[in-house]
């Protein structure tokens, strides 16, 4: 598959895009997250301009803004368009009685801890409401679930469910190794592009809930490319240094929900190889020129992005 990371828009790095990333062949199409309307209006023109792909897989690495804002207007679109859609979503009421069951104290009803759920992991049970409306396919993302020829990887049930205990019993935005229980548990997918080269997108994800490292070529830095998150996978890794790096940098975000400048200083003085990031335009994999809203900057812009310029342009 062929992979494309969407940027910022018309140089502005002052609103708060999020993520949209796209991996896609001839025929089917996998959207992992659309945190704003204008990457839904992104889509729509690369679907128009791919009218051969036909089926559309959605999937919500987790419930925060920023990974969610743009699904319903995309699915509104593909669903006035009449294509075959499956959404691939943390469902968690499904697992409610393990998510009781951790917490173990005998106070809490399955019907009251379902509305908590709800109403904690709000903007994911609106989408799903909506893909109920338009009977898309709506699957359970858990792990070995083929999202096309792509397969989801984390979170463990498990992992999942302690996300969710934790989040019930504080009531309250709570956090697991310092990531909120929004983010820790983000849904990861695993590819395998047209180079034979094998990623990891990993939405927000606590590093400890990320496995195998060492088996991938490519692997998103979690949270935007905040530095903790950072340098906790490169020190799980066997050879950070023969690994390539990818930012889904949240433009106009602030510094500790994901700001990656801090990272890029660090992994120029560590002497790593400058990640791939979107603060610096739209990334096309396997690789290709770096491209910034559909407009080709050739090798001038290819060395910016892999030696170092750390200024926006």
């Amino acid at each position: 598959m062929k992979f494309k990371a969407l940027s910022h828009y018309n140089r502005d790095m002052d609103t708060r895009y999020g993520d949209c990333i796209l991996l896609y062949d001839a025929n089917s199409l996998i959207v992992y997250d659309c945190g704003h309307n204008q990457h839904s209006e992104t889509v729509k023109s690369f679907l128009e301009s791919n009218p051969l792909i036909t089926h559309i897989h959605i999937v919500i690495s987790h419930n925060d803004s920023d990974h969610t804002n743009g699904v319903i207007d995309l699915m509104d679109y593909l669903y006035d368009n009449k294509y075959n859609t499956s959404i691939y979503s943390s469902l968690y009421l499904k697992h409610t009685q393990k998510v009781l069951d951790l917490l173990d104290d005998g106070r809490r009803k399955k019907s009251a801890a379902n509305e908590h759920i709800l109403d904690i992991f709000d903007n994911i049970a609106k989408i799903i409401d909506k893909a109920t409306e338009y009977s898309f396919e709506i699957i359970d993302a858990t792990v070995d679930t083929y999202v096309s020829s792509a397969k989801i990887v984390g979170p463990t049930e498990d992992e999942f469910a302690e996300v969710v205990a934790q989040a019930i019993k504080d009531n309250t935005v709570t956090h697991i190794e310092g990531e909120t229980v929004m983010n820790a548990a983000s849904v990861q997918l695993k590819c395998t592009l047209d180079d034979e080269k094998i990623i990891l997108l990993c939405g927000d994800a606590s590093p400890s809930y990320l496995h195998e490292l060492n088996s991938y070529d490519i692997i998103q830095l979690p949270h935007h490319g905040q530095l903790n998150d950072a340098q906790t996978i490169f020190d799980k890794l066997n050879d950070p240094y023969s690994k390539t790096f990818f930012i889904s940098d949240n433009t106009g975000s602030a510094e500790n929900s994901g700001g990656s400048v801090k990272l890029k200083s660090y992994m120029k003085e560590e002497h790593y190889k400058a990640a791939l990031n979107t603060q610096d335009g739209v990334i096309e994999l396997p690789s290709k020129s770096l491209n910034v809203n559909g407009n080709n900057h050739g090798n001038q812009m290819q060395r910016r992005m892999y030696y170092g310029d750390l200024g926006s342009f």
